[in-house]
């Protein structure tokens, strides 16, 4: 998990370099959203795997396939090559990410998971703080080649050592390729396609990228209600409430860093490494924030009163980067606002998994992991392509950061609406969702 995070870190700073010196400035959106883009694919096949044949094989699959990415993506020449291997990083990823939560729902008891969980999200401590100046430095000095080189070497040493002491007798029936694709992966694909339509769609002339838009969205939100458990998207149960909740809360936090490191690179003219200095910074409270909720019982009234309270922290990072671009506040506030972000992140993230685990049976816990996983997912891919379609309209810069800024702020604060419904919600009826399918 700490190469994982010092990958995502990384890259947000070290993109809109690698994206300029590739001669693919344009597909700045879709380099970064290509890995999430894909890893819908690896998190319903992880999971449904999982479920079925154990988390070793999936585990050594997703692992080689991340690692090829990896590996490509030192060695591109073009923009093409370097989005290739960011989609199979996305697959194996996607694999490895949904296998982890399942190893730590099969072998930590309900007690002391949220303190499992908490610990796996303190392992971005390290490169949240380091991973973006690190990235900059050696961005600067070396080139960013040798980032992608260190996390390949690095993530090749620990998935050995995961492997290793994961290990144990092969599962006695076989499982096919059509158990554990099944349904939901043909779903998962046919989602992956759309989200890249949806990025493809944003550099058409401006008539045909509207009509493009609105249909690969309404394509899309069809192809997520099969993908998700049933009543996501309406907000029907308690689970799919928390599925939902972690899709938004993804998309609004991910968003904000992504474009605040461009923004501060090519509208501010801040260098690489200091743009990574301001994520690394509000990057700390996500630890902190990890650290402070392992302290609180794992009861699951406790795990909704932590989200309530981790939700306005969450919109402070948006909030406080529109008023930087609209108002011209100063960076400091930028930077509090940040800190404050990743504190509410550092605290939701470990509660709505454990209370979603907590809330469905046993047998489900893979299908769960993976629609936490994949929701959030679909829900950063569809929000980065519709964020580059503003930037790429023909406004200034000013104001597309603005809007952009402004929307996110918005995402945050329905995500308040939602947090502060499932608090008052007393009712913990199960809703039944087959992890067959």
């Amino acid at each position: 998990m700490t190469f994982i995070a010092f990958e995502s870190f990384a890259v947000t700073t070290v993109l809109p370099v690698a994206m300029a010196e590739l001669g693919g400035t344009q597909w700045y959106s879709f380099a970064y959203a290509a890995t999430i883009t894909a890893a819908l694919v690896g998190m319903v096949t992880g999971g449904n795997w999982s479920d079925h044949a154990g988390p070793h094989r999936p585990l050594m699959v997703g692992g080689a396939l991340f690692l090829a990415g990896l590996a490509l993506c030192v060695v591109a020449a073009d923009p093409t090559a370097f989005i290739l291997g960011r989609l199979l990083q996305g697959v194996g990823g996607g694999i490895d990410s949904v296998i982890l939560y399942v190893l730590i729902a099969r072998h930590i008891p309900e007690g002391p998971r949220p303190r499992m969980f908490g610990l796996l999200t303190a392992a971005w401590l390290v490169p949240s703080m380091a991973g973006p100046v690190t990235a900059g430095a050696l961005t600067e000095l070396m080139g960013w080649r040798t980032v992608f080189g260190l996390i390949l070497t690095g993530a090749a040493m620990s998935l050995s050592l995961l492997l290793f002491v994961t290990r144990g007798p092969a599962p006695q029936a076989k499982v096919s390729a059509r158990t554990v694709f099944g349904r939901k992966g043909a779903l998962s694909l046919v989602a992956a396609l759309l989200l890249v339509l949806l990025h493809v769609g944003g550099h058409l002339v401006p008539s045909l990228s509207a009509l493009v838009t609105v249909a690969t969205l309404i394509a899309l939100v069809a192809t997520a209600r099969g993908i998700l458990p049933p009543g996501t998207l309406l907000l029907r149960g308690a689970p799919q409430r928390l599925v939902a909740l972690r899709a938004i809360l993804g998309a609004t936090v991910t968003s904000t860093d992504l474009y605040l490191t461009l923004y501060l690179q090519t509208e501010r003219g801040y260098p690489p490494t200091t743009a990574g200095l301001v994520i690394a910074v509000g990057a700390l409270g996500w630890a902190l924030g990890a650290v402070l909720q392992g302290r609180f019982s794992s009861e699951h009234a406790t795990h909704r009163r932590l989200i309530l309270v981790a939700t306005p922290l969450i919109t402070a990072g948006p909030v406080s980067v529109l008023c930087y671009v609209a108002a011209e506040f100063p960076l400091l506030a930028v930077v509090a606002g940040c800190i404050a972000m990743g504190t509410g992140m550092g605290v939701a993230y470990p509660r709505l998994s454990s209370a979603t685990l907590a809330l469905v049976d046993t047998h489900q816990h893979g299908a769960y992991s993976a629609a936490l996983q994949a929701g959030e997912s679909m829900s950063v891919g569809a929000t980065t392509a519709l964020t580059g379609v503003v930037l790429a309209a023909t406004l200034s810069s000013h104001v597309s950061f603005s809007l952009l800024y402004a929307t996110l702020a918005g995402f945050a604060c329905v995500a308040i609406v939602i947090a502060a419904r499932s608090v008052s919600e007393r009712s913990r009826t199960r809703r039944p969702w087959p992890a067959s399918t």
